[in-house]
């Protein structure tokens, strides 16, 4: 194949989807490393008399770039296929690709040439972004084990922990995919939502069977748990579910994470300590804002004594209403159930019948106004450009005419992989050597349902928040103004960092204001009444204990677990020991709940609780917007320019002072 017709070997501004074959990707990394190790070579010779920040630093940010734009194309074009030719191109690239990219980590005389950068004299007058950028670099470059004598077994290392890490997330699919039941009589399935009820009949018709199917998916998970009337189809689902990839429950033993666990938290330990630190958990919080595990530990601990009273409180009425329904006491696949319930008692109001006003697509467009009026850009669908599947959408973002970036939404749950919101990073925003703009692309990735136009999707209130959260990551991504590739986009931000925008902008949601304006009833096209929207913030101020004792509960084995490894506690012992510290939440004795905690291996080891932090920073933010308003343009403003423009330049921390600074002026200019 000639590389002119390689289309992955063009220059785009947006990946050329729908001209991308299979047969492209192995020759087009064929020429990339080759022409990449030629720049790396070229810069090296010439950068060695005196290195430069533009024939050094923003060379190499093209290689990185290009090899980062590429592997992101094959990664969406591969997971959505399941023709062999693209699993084939996977397999044939994606470990040449990672192999590469480590050399440039861990090339010695690269290191040497940014090192002397930042020690030079010119260095001194750099500004605060160039030489943080430098300074992330170096990290980068130190925990590859430059500047030590333990490079090699730091590389062993580090494959040992990419492999354990894989088989722990395959394992969990595996064992996911092993558990599923069928109903053939609809009464069996009391109490779930009918989009819910709907998806697992397609769900029999997509495997030739008929009647209902339910599978082992978190949201599947969620739903049963919630709605489900049968107690005995409760109990199955939560057994099955607590005991994934375990020695326990249907399938023990078969997919069992318990050992690669171990060797994951050994190995991990290992690394820590070979590049000088006293646990992986250190380690992890090296570049975050809090400063130690013991730190963290005493923030969750202060969370989990304010929380006592709640849970108090909402134990005793969840007791008291499960007698007078007739149950014996909370069990763990009744407490759920029990608590949703009485919700709706209490409240007058149910999140089913209030999701009729929040259809995906309305709602979304509706999203993207509030956005708009927040940050004051116009976000616009283009429709000429092909996608890597014909439900994704690309939408552009300006400002005044002026193209911000570019944001792709893939909104539905991918049949051939675990799904899951979150967002992805195609390209960073950076300024060429020649000043020319490179803009930033991210992607929106959902969880939900294809709907049809019989049963279109409507979201529940976590769903709705979900959204905003990915959302938010997107925008603060899209919206960087910052002019280095190192430090310009969130896949560059602390782990308690990276999480604030998504979860300041859930904060909207809790607001009626917000509510209001974001519905439309998917029948009659009339807003959300202003009486349900009371009932609806009721019902979400209303038992919500469990879910925070559980998220406590998560994060704290989870720093626990990366600090104190070495003590001659398993995993199961250390989480049964935080369990019982936290208490609230009913225990079944078999439980497995670590082999199936897919955050540990999907970068949020020792980093689950960057939700609770950025959500006190948010709420320290949010609170400027309750007092100036909800869409107050000076507040935006000073949001937008103080934080989200401001990519990794500084710490959040500083970021967040700005802001309240600029409110605090404009508070005192109204004044």
């Amino acid at each position: 194949m000639r590389h002119a017709d390689n289309p992955l070997l063009q220059a785009y501004d947006l990946p050329p989807f729908s001209d991308i074959k299979a047969e492209h990707f192995s020759p087009a990394l064929d020429q990339i490393i080759i022409e990449s190790r030629a720049k790396v070579a070229e810069i090296i010779r010439t950068q060695a008399p005196f290195p430069t920040w533009d024939d050094l630093v923003l060379a190499m940010d093209e290689i990185h770039a290009r090899l980062r734009g590429f592997g992101y194309v094959l990664e969406r074009l591969a997971s959505t296929s399941t023709a062999d030719a693209w699993k084939q191109a996977s397999l044939d690239c994606t470990p040449r690709l990672q192999q590469f990219k480590r050399s440039l980590k861990q090339n010695p005389e690269l290191f040497q040439l940014y090192q002397r950068l930042a020690d030079s004299e010119i260095a001194k007058h750099f500004s605060s972004v160039r030489k943080r950028t430098l300074e992330k670099i170096l990290r980068q470059f130190r925990r590859n084990g430059l500047g030590s004598d333990s490079q090699p077994a730091l590389e062993d290392l580090q494959l040992r922990i990419q492999g354990a890490r894989s088989l722990f997330q395959e394992h969990l699919h595996e064992a996911n995919k092993a558990w599923s039941r069928t109903f053939d009589d609809q009464t069996q399935l009391g109490g779930l939502p009918l989009a819910f009820r709907q998806r697992m009949a397609e769900q029999a018709r997509e495997q030739g069977r008929t009647g209902w199917l339910l599978t082992l998916d978190e949201e599947s998970f969620r739903i049963v748990m919630r709605y489900a009337d049968d107690a005995v189809l409760r109990k199955q689902v939560y057994v099955a579910y607590s005991t994934r990839a375990s020695d326990q429950g249907p399938h023990a033993g078969v997919y069992d994470n318990g050992d690669v666990l171990w060797q994951l938290l050994r190995d991990r330990h290992e690394l820590a300590t070979l590049l000088g630190y006293s646990s992986y958990a250190q380690l992890a919080l090296e570049p975050e804002q809090a400063q130690s595990p013991e730190e963290v530990q005493t923030f969750l601990q202060g969370l989990l004594e304010q929380q006592q009273s709640v849970f108090i409180r909402d134990s005793a009425q969840l007791e008291a209403f499960a007698q007078a329904q007739g149950f014996s006491g909370l069990q763990p696949w009744n407490y759920q159930y029990l608590a949703q319930k009485l919700r709706q008692q209490m409240t007058g109001v149910s999140e089913q019948t209030v999701s009729a006003w929040f259809e995906l697509e309305s709602t979304f467009s509706r999203m993207l106004l509030v956005a708009r009026d927040l940050f004051g850009v116009d976000i616009i669908e283009r429709r000429d450009v092909a996608t890597w599947h014909p439900q994704v959408r690309l939408l552009e973002v300006f400002e005044r005419g002026e193209l911000l970036g570019y944001l792709y939404f893939d909104p539905f749950e991918d049949p051939n992989q675990e799904s899951f919101p979150n967002t992805s990073t195609l390209r960073n925003r950076r300024i060429t050597a020649e000043g020319r703009p490179r803009y930033p692309i991210a992607t929106l990735h959902g969880w939900l349902p294809r709907g049809s136009r019989a049963s279109p999707v409507l979201l529940d209130h976590l769903q709705l928040r979900m959204l905003f959260h990915e959302l938010g990551h997107c925008l603060h991504h899209v919206l960087s103004r910052v002019e280095y590739r190192a430090v310009s986009g969130i896949s560059e931000l602390s782990r308690d960092s990276a999480e604030f925008a998504g979860v300041l902008l859930e904060q909207w949601c809790f607001t009626k204001q917000c509510l209001v304006r974001l519905s439309r009833h998917h029948q009659t096209g009339a807003p959300l009444p202003d009486a349900i929207a009371d009932q609806l913030l009721a019902y979400l101020d209303t038992q919500t204990s469990w879910d925070t004792a559980a998220f406590l509960r998560d994060a704290l084995f989870d720093m626990e677990l990366h600090r104190s490894h070495g003590d001659g506690r398993t995993a199961q012992q250390v989480f049964d020991q935080i369990n019982a510290q936290v208490g609230h939440l009913p225990v079944f004795a078999n439980e497995r709940w670590p082999n199936g905690l897919d955050y540990i291996v999907t970068g949020y080891a020792a980093g689950i609780y960057a939700y609770a932090w950025s959500k006190q920073l948010a709420d320290t933010v949010f609170k400027r917007f309750k007092r100036n308003g909800l869409f107050d343009r000076q507040t935006c403003k000073a949001l937008r320019e103080t934080i989200f423009e401001r990519g990794d330049s500084r710490p959040l921390s500083e970021s967040i002072t700005a802001f309240l600074q600029a409110t605090d002026q404009r508070a005192g200019t109204s004044a």
